[in-house]
């Protein structure tokens, strides 16, 4: 279990145990007719644990995205070790595209990355021409 994940879950059985306790009887004498104290409003401030997410090294500007040379783009793929995406819309993929390449449209690695099904270690090429 991810580290964030446990902080929250013990986080969330601390408060629990907390809200539990103000409904537990109370230690009175014999014979007192009341066996249950009545909750007292209290404010409870709930923390939710953050961690630092290491943000990849991404290129700030357009200037500073690494370019890669036909040559050495075509290499890595043949050796298997390099993925070609278009990234242009599905109907002009459907018109041309680099044989082997993926069609995944730009919008979805901008909107819904999370879906983006890519081997995250592989040499991942873009190309929109």
């Amino acid at each position: 279990m991810p580290k964030p994940k446990i902080l929250l879950a013990v986080s969330m059985l601390l408060l629990a145990s907390l809200a539990c306790n103000t409904l537990l009887p109370t230690a009175e004498p014999p014979g007192t007719a009341t066996a249950f104290v009545e909750p007292t409003s209290t404010m409870v401030v709930i923390i939710e644990p953050t961690v630092p997410v290491e943000e990849p090294d991404l290129p700030a500007t357009e200037a500073e995205v690494p370019r890669v040379s036909l040559e050495q783009a075509l290499t890595a793929y043949s050796a298997g070790a390099a993925v070609f995406v278009d990234v242009r819309a599905p109907q002009s993929y459907q018109i041309s595209h680099i044989p082997g390449a993926l069609n995944i449209p730009l919008g979805a690695f901008e909107t819904d990355i999370a879906n983006v099904n890519l081997d995250k270690d592989a040499w991942i090429i873009t190309y929109c021409t």
